[in-house]
This record gives C-alpha cells, sequence and structure tokens, in this order.
C-alpha cells in the first residue's frame, strides 16, 4: 500500500481548490488567524491615519483558485464574516485563534472597501480540529472508527450519517463503487446527496467495515482480496520479457498469463490525523501494471471537538 499513500499525498498538495460559487455551503479547513488592515478614508495606510480594520480569517489548508482577484489567482485565505442572526460571536472565536479548525458556513464574494479577501465565508459553526498526537487521542479515533464500521456493517443509515461533515470536501464519486454503465458523479457530498445515494455509499464503502483496528497497538491491518484462486497461488510464476506478463509451467508446457490487480483497504495516522483508504494494488505473486492497479479512494477522518469526523476525500490513480 506504500504507493496509494505516496500517490494520495501528492495529489492531495499539488491540486488548488475549485473556487467556490456564491451563496455556496461549505465546511473549510484550516487555521484561524486575525489580521489588520487599512481602513477608511482612504484604505492604504493606518500609520498615515487610515481606521485599523481587524477581522478574523481563515487560513486554508487547500488554497482557491479563482479568476475573481485578477492580480493574483490563488486565494489563500478567506474573511469571516458574522451575522446578527449567528449563533457564533467574535468572543466565541477568540479561543479558537491560532487553531487548526473547520468552519461551515455560506460563501460570498467581496463587495465593499471593508472585505479584504475575494472570497468570503458567512458563519455558521466552527469546530476545533484535534490533532491525534496522543496515544488517548489516537485510541479514542479508532474506537469511533470502529462504531463507524459497525454503522456500515449495519447499514444504518442515520447512524453513518453523524460521522460526516457536510458538504464533505470532496465529490460523490469518491464514495460509490465505480459503474462504468452510469456516468461519473462529480457533484459535491452535500447532505442532499447522501440522503438521495445513502444505499450506494454504504455499498461503495462497505469494504472499509472488513479492516481490523487494534486498539491497543493503535494500527489498522491492511485487507485485502486476492485477485487469484487458491489453485492459481500455488502456481510459480516467472516474469516474461513482455511488461506485466508472466508464464508458469504445467503439465510440461508454459503458460503465459497477464498480471492482475487485488482489491485492498488499509488505514493509518498521517500528519497527525487518520487516513483510511480502499483501492487496487498488483497483486503479490502476479503484479498487475501498475498504470491499471495502483490507485485509491482516500478518506480523512479528525477529531473535531472530541468526535471523530469524516472531512475530506480524494480519489488518486
Amino acid at each position: 500500500m506504500k504507493y496509494l499513500w505516496i500517490s494520495a499525498f501528492l495529489f492531495s498538495h499539488a491540486v488548488l481548490a475549485n473556487c467556490p460559487d456564491e451563496n455556496q455551503q461549505m465546511a473549510l479547513q484550516g487555521t484561524l488567524i486575525q489580521q489588520t488592515f487599512p481602513g477608511p478614508p482612504n484604505y492604504e495606510s493606518v500609520k498615515d491615519g487610515d481606521e485599523a480594520l481587524t477581522y478574523d480569517y481563515l487560513k486554508l489548508d487547500q488554497p482557491f483558485e479563482c479568476d475573481l482577484a485578477s492580480e493574483n489567482d490563488a486565494v489563500p485565505e478567506v474573511q469571516i464574516i458574522l451575522q446578527s442572526k449567528s449563533q457564533i460571536d467574535y468572543p466565541d472565536l477568540a479561543p479558537l485563534l491560532g487553531k487548526e479548525v473547520v468552519l461551515t458556513g455560506e460563501t460570498m464574494y467581496a463587495q465593499t472597501g471593508r472585505h479584504f479577501t475575494p472570497v468570503l465565508l458567512i458563519l455558521e459553526k466552527a469546530q476545533v480540529v484535534n490533532p491525534l498526537t496522543s496515544s488517548e487521542q489516537k485510541k479514542s479515533a479508532l474506537l469511533q472508527f470502529q462504531q463507524f464500521q459497525q454503522a456500515l456493517r449495519e447499514k444504518n443509515v442515520a447512524a453513518l450519517k453523524t460521522y460526516f461533515v457536510f458538504p464533505v470536501d470532496g465529490i460523490l464519486w469518491d464514495f460509490i463503487a465505480y459503474d462504468e454503465s452510469q456516468s461519473i458523479k462529480m457533484e459535491t457530498l452535500t447532505e442532499t446527496e447522501f440522503d438521495k445515494n445513502a444505499s450506494q455509499i454504504i455499498d461503495g464503502l462497505q469494504m472499509l467495515s472488513e479492516l481490523k483496528v487494534n486498539t491497543e497497538t493503535l494500527t489498522i491491518n491492511e485487507y485485502r482480496i486476492n485477485a487469484l484462486t487458491e489453485q492459481e497461488q500455488k502456481r510459480h510464476y516467472v516474469e516474461s520479457e513482455e511488461d506485466g506478463t508472466f508464464y508458469y509451467e504445467e503439465n510440461g508446457q508454459r503458460h503465459t498469463v497477464d498480471g492482475v490487480c487485488d482489491t485492498v483497504a488499509d488505514g493509518k495516522f498521517e500528519d497527525n490525523i487518520l487516513q483510511v483508504s480502499k483501492g487496487t494494488i498488483g497483486n503479490e505473486q502476479l503484479p498487475g501494471v501498475s498504470e491499471y492497479c495502483d490507485g485509491a479512494s482516500v478518506y480523512t477522518f479528525k477529531l473535531l471537538d472530541g468526535k471523530l469526523r469524516l472531512v475530506s476525500s480524494f480519489t488518486a490513480g
């Protein structure tokens, strides 16, 4: 599974996120910071007499790529807007400054001189990310993951739904089994899309319920479905000159076969978060060509206010 984790890591860090639409419901991840910029009358210099405007911002883990700001297509931060109807006020955010958070709300575009980022977030909910650094935190995460597995096995939609942060930073296609007869579902996984496709999502994730979790060693053991039958596994294969092909000898005859892909699921703690994957990889005896075998959908779980939640997904390969 090493290739899956490396390719997933590169994929997640190499691409900017698509620019959100205005009035789009989002769950954004990053670090809450506070910044001061010059305001009226000239919006140029506090030292020269402009009003100092201090606001909270979310420094995004994955910046947006937008055409809204001609001087810079990358949008690394979003300004936080609080409305009077919101249950959150600025004193509530003060203890969260400098911490990793997940903020949920609705996007808007800059409209006035007091808006200092091209994209802003009208805040509805703020959750602190508890980094999985201690053994106690990791054990708590794995115990809760076992409950997630139980919900999958029981096909308990209501229970499974509580583990998702909507909208998930990913697409519906990451969660459902591939079917070449259907068009690829590129929709964002919102709560509405989850409700519409719950049975397909449960089927698509079912393999994760087979993972063996050890809460004492704080590890997850790989689960693999071998593509070879028991009889095929007993043969001795020799690599052929042609890429991706092998041969074995039986009853005095040489038989040529192609390499195959196993179906696998795995999980590990990575960068203080829990990442779980399902995908394909070359068979250990008869490895298929990497461009066909090496790929995975990866799911990121984080502790938000002490509760394990699936916050993002992506497919690589």
